[in-house]
């Protein structure tokens, strides 16, 4: 029987061992999201190769779950910046009922833990969406502008 891994921490272990093995750089950044993050390193792949960027997106991932992964999947692999981009998939309801502020709570234990470990944050904001084919009828746009 396969262990439950709720949070996908295994997804990136043996990439972030090699990784977290080396030391520090400047120019080190971890891009953190869900799948809009995850396709970005499909879409450009030389963008992360050529800057020494890190894309560790998740498809279908909330915010309880990346918060989970934020050490294994950021701090350990020593950046000098994280780019998150998370909530869409929390508003669709991808791991149960949520609310706005469960959502920020969230983002801001992630932001804090990334001061602690001297790693900058920058947050980025999901466009609107107009409804989310595996979940229709939510109106996600209203929650998104908020």
């Amino acid at each position: 029987m396969e262990e439950m891994d709720w949070a996908n921490l295994n997804k990136y272990k043996e990439e972030n061992r090699k990784i977290s093995s080396q030391l520090f750089d400047e120019n080190r950044i971890v891009f953190f999201g869900d799948s809009i993050t995850e396709q970005w390193l499909e879409i450009v792949p030389d963008f992360f190769l050529k800057n020494n960027y890190i894309n560790r997106g998740i498809g279908g991932q909330t915010t309880p779950q990346m918060l989970i992964r934020f050490r294994n999947d950021v701090i350990k692999l020593n950046p000098s910046v994280v780019h998150i981009l998370a909530g869409t998939n929390d508003i669709a309801g991808n791991t149960g009922p949520t609310t706005l502020d469960m959502i920020l709570d969230n983002i801001i234990s992630m932001v804090e833990l990334a001061k602690v470990n001297n790693i900058k944050v920058l947050l980025s904001s999901v466009l609107p969406v107009y409804d989310y084919p595996w979940a229709p009828g939510l109106n996600p746009a209203k929650k998104l502008l908020n």
